[in-house]
């Protein structure tokens, strides 16, 4: 076997900037929040990962603050870490509808990549990175490249906001150039593997001073990429480092036809962020197994593309309420200077009031106090008992009503501390309201709003799921016959029906949601007193035309909109128009239950049934209806 000398040149590297447009406000006593709403689009192609292509990719997340113009985001912020998923279409999706600050105010922005649920701590401006040590995986790499962007003394306007992002950390390309004796086909065959050795993986960004410290856990790299053949060298491998100086300690090390070769890298005062290094290995006869580097010139990463912004304009100080349509979902939620301070819903209430009421709950952050809600309209009687405060225990699904005095109200308004009022006050507040959906951005290709319905102190999806993904982002497996694969069942009109193998497979429900139990079904039951009529939509037949001749009565009074959409059975849809068969999760053996819930079109009950398919082993082809997570 051949022993090789791998002499190096090491090509130096320069700055990426990606624009985005971005606008939203922050919260100080003396900041209003305006009245326009503030979408996101960009204008970056989707690729594999930004770190090579510099392009943002579908799915991507990103994090955004926002602080009054001078004020430092370890202080009073009016944006607090907003999640933004990059979609198809040149679009931003955010987690909720932000808006612009009214009057003169200014902003100043600070947005990184990738996303952090965990965000920037309260006082604090830091942010913990870590590179993950294996880049070989693809989404690794693309996860290790964190990126920042600013913008500041951004104004109230229908211009866009500008950020662009730049490459906070470095990244170095490889190529492997063949000797006089080397055969490049012969080396690309071999493969050889690369790693980058004694190289930090963690640290603090400060978004405030725009700097690493605290610098800690040295780790081997495992290099990203293939290698290519290109103008007679292999190219194609990189990695993604710290800023940090090279003192000699680093190496990169090369397993070659079962032989491992290291490289000392030499020393570099300071490896800059937002630069890419590129580094060349000769490979030669030697009869040493150590390589030498060589440093040359650098060059910058490639300029992106900006992100532009739509505006909407409109304004809101009083309420009212036969305004609101109850379409896009059964409750709004009224934000008022960059928070979410109370919700209006529509809703069955049950027992003595028997009655369709709008009503309205503070929200303390984004969980609605239903100790404290108040009776807007009581739409099924004419008494003046309206403006009463309501009161749920959430263990019993039931409610207290204390009579108020007023007819049915008609507009509300907010004061300033956000506190709602039912006469003007004298300095009411400009709100913004919107319909609160379950926004499901799992799959960046199919964002999918659901209505939510709050039936009792249950919230409810309004609709069935039709979920394609696991809530991580993995593709289900789409099936045509029911035989105990993990998958789901694509019917007509996007019916989707999913087996009990898939749920058990993987988390399923929707951020914040989860399946119900039978317990869940059975509060649900109760609190309409068993007349499942209440909870039934659109047209039903009948399942069993032998033993039944009469559908039962339709009401849909809790607004619920269960519809017969069947089953899957076998390698096909049945029942439909007729029946439903929804799941239900065992949370103490963490499995589907051992029982699905049925509905169908002769009886007005609430049915239970085997979750296994009927003389199978495998479970059965129904929908799923989540509840939100307490």
């Amino acid at each position: 076997m051949k022993q090789h000398n791998l002499i190096a040149s090491l090509l130096l590297g320069g700055s990426l900037l990606l624009s985005t447009a971005c606008v939203n406000q922050i919260e100080q006593e003396s900041l209003q929040e305006g009245d326009t709403p503030i979408n996101f689009s960009i204008k970056i192609k989707k690729t594999t990962t930004k770190v090579s292509e510099n392009k943002f990719e579908t799915g991507d997340q990103i994090g955004v603050y926002a602080m009054l113009a001078g004020t430092p985001i370890d202080n009073e912020r009016y944006i607090e870490n907003l999640l933004l998923k990059c979609g198809t279409g040149n679009k931003l999706i955010p987690q909720k509808p932000v808006f612009y600050p009214e009057g003169d105010a200014t902003l100043d922005f600070i947005a990184y990549y990738p996303y952090q649920p965990e965000g920037v701590s309260p006082n604090s401006s830091t942010l913990p990175i870590t590179i993950h040590t294996d880049q070989s995986i693809a989404s690794n790499l693309s996860a290790s490249d964190f990126m920042t962007a600013t913008s500041e003394k951004v104004s109230n306007s229908t211009n866009s906001v500008s950020l662009e992002f730049n490459h906070r950390l470095t990244k170095l390309n490889i190529s492997l150039v063949p000797g006089e004796d080397e055969d490049i086909e012969d080396m690309q065959a071999a493969n050889p593997r690369i790693i980058a050795s004694n190289f930090y993986t963690q640290a603090y960004y400060d978004l405030k001073a725009g700097e690493f410290n605290q610098f800690g856990h040295m780790a081997d790299i495992v290099a990203a990429g293939e290698w290519k053949a290109t103008d007679g060298k292999l190219s194609g491998k990189e990695f993604i480092f710290f800023p940090q100086a090279i003192d000699g300690t680093q190496t990169l090390q090369m397993e070659w036809n079962g032989r491992v070769y290291t490289c000392p890298i030499p020393s570099i005062d300071q490896l800059e962020g937002n630069k890419q290094y590129e580094l060349e290995i000769n490979a030669e006869e030697a009869d040493d197994l150590e390589l030498e580097g060589v440093i040359a010139t650098i060059k910058d990463w490639p300029v992106g593309s900006p992100l532009d912004n739509v505006e909407n304009e409109y304004t809101n100080q009083a309420l009212h309420l036969s305004v609101l349509s109850f379409e896009a979902s059964n409750i709004y939620r009224i934000h008022l200077n960059g928070k979410e301070v109370a919700e209006i819903c529509k809703e069955y209430l049950a027992g003595d009031l028997n009655s369709t009421a709008i009503t309205a709950y503070p929200l303390h952050g984004s969980t609605p106090d239903l100790t404290q809600g108040t009776v807007l309209q009581l739409l099924d009687t004419d008494e003046a008992i309206n403006g009463g405060t309501i009161s749920w225990n959430t263990e019993t699904n039931t409610f207290d009503y204390e009579n108020g005095t007023q007819p049915a109200i008609r507009q509300i308004y907010f004061d300033e501390s956000g506190s709602l009022q039912t006469e003007q006050p004298e300095k009411p507040a400009t709100i913004n309201i919107v319909a609160y959906t379950l926004r499901d951005i799992r799959d960046a290709d199919n964002i999918i709003n659901y209505p939510i319905v709050k039936v009792g102190a249950q919230y409810w999806m309004r609709e069935n799921l039709r979920a394609e993904h696991y809530a991580d982002g993995t593709p289900l497996a789409p099936q045509k016959e029911l035989n105990g694969t993990p998958g789901y069942f694509k019917a007509e009109y996007n019916i989707l029906f999913y087996n009990g193998e898939a749920l058990e497979a993987n988390d399923i429900s929707p951020e914040g949601w989860r399946l119900p139990s039978m317990d869940d079904w059975e509060k649900l039951e109760s609190y309409v007193n068993n007349d499942i009529a209440m909870l039934k939509t659109g047209e039903w037949g009948i399942l069993i035309p032998d033993e039944f001749d009469e559908v039962q009565p339709v009401n849909n009074k809790t607004m619920f909109c269960l519809i017969p959409e069947g089953q899957w059975n076998k390698d096909t849809h049945i029942n439909k128009g007729v029946a439903a068969g929804l799941w239900a999760w065992d949370y103490e053996t963490d499995s589907i239950a051992t029982e699905a819930i049925f509905f169908s079109g002769e009886n007005n009950k609430m049915l239970k049934d085997s979750s296994i398919a009927t003389g199978k082993i495998f479970h059965k082809g129904l929908s799923i209806r989540c509840l939100k997570q307490e």
